[in-house]
């Protein structure tokens, strides 16, 4: 079987995970393109691999292990490292969730991406779904999720594409603003109107 991909993506902090979780309650097929990542860039991945050959991100690895929290310092404070490490990596995950999708017996396979807009390699989908929520809210909670500091956060946000532009690029537009029950109500009615 050949299913339908869905793209989940938004903002960063807007609850795209949260929304995938709900999607896989409802008993759907969702793939996570931050796991795909995280098993390539565990020591001797693909991913791992193609970093620590890079001097960008020398100082992103004490020895042989990559300090996540480190790269994410270096990305965040230079846009050109960001697309750098973009550009080496984003591939070898499109491939990899290709093969995972090959294995999927469904109608519809959602794939959450939260870099889409910003990948230079495009993956082939059906739609794209894009999680938004506003700007005080997406600040609040990843500061919470990522336990830093107000000023992180804010420069995390402004490293991303413009929503304007996301959303004149998406097919389905969800407000993540309120609460969990308030989202799954949305997701309820998408689900209804869609063809999954």
């Amino acid at each position: 079987m050949n299913p339908s991909r869905i793209v989940i993506t938004g903002l960063i902090a807007s609850g795209k995970s949260t929304l995938a979780e709900i999607l896989r309650e409802e008993g759907f097929v969702v793939i996570d393109a931050d796991k795909v990542n995280k098993k390539l860039i565990e020591e001797d991945g693909t991913n791992y691999l193609a970093i620590k050959s890079e001097s960008d991100f020398k100082d992103a690895f004490d020895g042989d292990r990559l300090d996540k929290n480190k790269l994410g310092q270096i990305i965040f404070s230079d846009p050109k490292k960001m697309e750098k490490l973009n550009s080496i990596t984003h591939k070898n995950i499109i491939r990899e969730i290709e093969k995972e999708i090959e294995s999927v017996d469904e109608k519809a396979v959602f794939i959450e991406i939260p870099l889409y807009f910003q990948m230079k390699e495009k993956f082939e989908n059906d739609g794209v779904i894009l999680v938004t929520c506003k700007k005080d809210v997406q600040i609040k909670r990843l500061m919470a999720r990522d336990k830093i500091s107000e000023s992180f956060a804010k420069k995390k946000i402004e490293s991303q594409d413009t929503l304007a532009y996301m959303v004149d690029n998406s097919d389905i537009i969800i407000d993540n603003s309120g609460d969990e029950e308030e989202l799954r109500i949305k997701i309820k009615n998408m689900l209804d109107r869609g063809n999954y």
